[in-house]
């Protein structure tokens, strides 16, 4: 892939990846507490298929979320002049993941015509779980659909080049972000294991004043990395500099919003927490903006 198309592509996927894990998150939080997830996996047969609610994979399920967007995006690379230049792409998007992703699985999936034939699921599960997969991905399809449209509009070409590099440089901040999201994840997780404390799973999926604290996170992030990595192409910062700030913003976001809306956090855990986010923001800049950096 030539150099041009692989920094296009990279913009495409952080912008995908950043969609994709928004509506995920958003949609599956919504669902999950309209339709009572937690009483739904453990019924008959159901909590034979299904993961309980309180399960490590499904607190992980959002962490994630960055891996499918990237595939979504990989997927869709090829075809996307037919999506994107196509007034009605949005719906050409979405029928192919209803069609393909949701009612004409390969395998017999749920709320699949193969799962209904020759799954034992019960009919009222297959159909509780299209809300939520429907409405996700129209989201992801209208929204990446009218985020790379703007692309295709006809302007000037400074206009096209400024938009283009605004663009690229917001979906490689994204997809910094969403994987210093997972950072955030592995700090926890291993903060308790050294305290020995165990995590309440259960409690931390369902309750939202701790879930928005790793999207607040991220959109501070994903902003932060935006502004400094100009700096640091322009070689105005070193990578030392870019470690320090974020290590401070990433403990100050979680003290912050520990001390507002949860309780507060001691200052060495916070540090800790904050390490591995800021670890994964250094490591992905210094490789990410390293040949832009050099010229």
């Amino acid at each position: 892939m030539e150099r041009s198309h692989l920094k296009e592509f990279l913009g495409f996927a952080g912008r995908a990846i950043l969609v994709q894990t928004t509506s995920y998150f958003l949609f599956g939080l919504i669902m999950s507490n309209v339709f009572n997830y937690e009483a739904l996996f453990q019924q008959e047969i159901i909590r034979d298929f299904m993961r309980p609610i309180d399960s490590p994979y499904v607190f992980f399920g959002p962490f994630i979320q960055p891996i499918r967007g990237l595939l979504f995006a990989i997927g869709l690379w090829p075809l996307r002049k037919t999506i994107f230049e196509n007034k009605y792409g949005w719906l050409i998007l979405w029928s192919i993941f209803v069609i393909f992703g949701i009612l004409s699985t390969p395998a017999a999936a749920p709320s699949s015509v193969e799962g209904v034939i020759y799954t034992q699921l019960p009919i009222w599960y297959h159909l509780i779980g299209l809300p939520e997969i429907m409405l996700q991905t129209l989201t992801f399809s209208v929204v990446l659909y009218w985020w790379e449209r703007a692309r295709y509009r006809p302007t000037s070409q400074i206009q096209i080049k400024r938009q283009s590099k605004w663009a690229s440089d917001l979906g490689k901040a994204a997809m910094i972000a969403s994987l210093a999201y997972i950072g955030y994840a592995v700090g926890s997780i291993l903060s308790a294991v050294i305290a020995r404390v165990e995590i309440d799973m259960e409690t931390a999926a369902s309750d939202l004043k701790t879930q928005m604290m790793f999207v607040v996170a991220f959109v501070v992030n994903v902003v932060l990395i935006f502004l400094t990595s100009k700096k640091w192409v322009r070689g105005e910062i070193a990578l030392w500099h870019v470690f320090l700030f974020f290590w401070i913003v990433d403990t100050a976001v979680i003290l912050l919003y520990q001390l507002i809306f949860l309780s507060p956090m001691p200052l060495p855990l916070a540090f800790f927490v904050g390490l591995f986010p800021t670890l994964i923001i250094a490591i992905s800049m210094h490789f990410g903006y390293k040949k832009m950096r050099a010229l």
